[in-house]
């Protein structure tokens, strides 16, 4: 019989994701010993030390990372069982899609319209970073993810590929190229950015760094942002340029900012949309998405 159990498991990553028992303890609505005790019967059932433990916290030694690893998957593999079977039932819970804030300009827009013609209930939205909406669906927590490859060989999961969106510059309104129909990626690549943070698309990262690199020397981060509105609100207060993808510009209107096409990145700065789900939930889609192409993730 397995040493584990599903509610010792979340227990576990409750503890592994706040950082020390205390945090847990008060998320999980339970008091501190008892958890305490019940995370040092788990390393003594598995003889390995899981956590070190130190004055600042806890963090996951090497077999905790990888047990911490295993859990979610099975805990989501629990958590979408029990979500298909009362599908089964007749009690279909609402469909839960996270997305990246790109998807905002068309491509989520176009999957709740199909979604309301075809009478399905009202799904329930989270924007989520591409990193967050991962772990998201590994954990159950949502079943469909709307997001930028690559990503990951991930268990249970196929992907769609939603088509490529090419960069715009995204300017001051009182900035000197503010008035050109398109310019040069060069024309501004010596210049502040106001970027996403690097770990939120490592390789489009890489991609603008190797431009800048090659036009101007280096890469000049002025501010990171996560999401557009951000990014948008900090180039319209003149902290640097930086980049918007055509469906965005053209559906999205920001005072003090001006999109201009660049007429020389096409091919080597887009954005990539992924549709990330089940097999099951991805075919019920499928329809909404014509002449898009699925790959497995495993």
């Amino acid at each position: 019989m397995s040493k584990l159990d599903h509610p010792t498991l979340r227990q576990f990553l409750a503890v592994a994701e706040a950082g020390t028992v205390r945090a847990a303890a008060r998320q999980l609505n339970m008091s501190q010993p008892p958890l305490t005790a019940k995370i040092r019967q788990l390393e003594d059932r598995l003889d390995t030390r899981l956590f070190e433990r130190s004055v600042r916290g806890m963090t996951l030694t090497e077999a905790g990372e990888a047990l911490a690893q295993e859990a979610r998957i099975l805990l989501g593999r629990l958590e979408r069982a029990e979500a298909r079977v009362r599908a089964l039932g007749g009690r279909p819970r609402p469909l839960r899609i996270g997305f990246v804030s790109a998807a905002l300009s068309a491509t989520l827009p176009d999957l709740l319209l199909g979604l309301r013609q075809n009478r399905t209930p009202t799904p329930e939205l989270r924007e989520m970073t591409t990193p967050e909406q991962l772990d998201a669906l590994i954990a159950g927590q949502i079943d469909v993810a709307l997001l930028h490859p690559p990503v990951p060989a991930l268990p249970d999961f196929q992907g769609r590929r939603l088509g490529r969106d090419p960069f715009w510059a995204a300017l001051p309104a009182d900035h000197r190229l503010a008035r050109r129909r398109s310019i040069r990626f060069a024309e501004i690549a010596g210049e502040p950015f106001v970027l996403f943070p690097r770990s939120q698309g490592p390789v489009l990262f890489e991609t603008i760094e190797t431009l800048a690199t090659e036009a101007a020397g280096k890469l000049q981060v002025a501010a990171e942002a996560s999401r557009v509105h951000s990014h948008l609100a900090l180039i319209a207060g003149g902290l640097g340029v930086g980049l918007i993808t055509r469906s965005t510009a053209q559906r999205l209107s920001f005072h003090g900012v001006t999109a201009i096409p660049l007429k020389d990145t096409q091919d080597r700065l887009f954005l990539e949309l992924q549709l990330l789900a089940e097999p099951d939930k991805l075919q019920a889609l499928s329809h909404l998405f014509g002449g898009t192409k699925t790959s497995r993730k495993r």
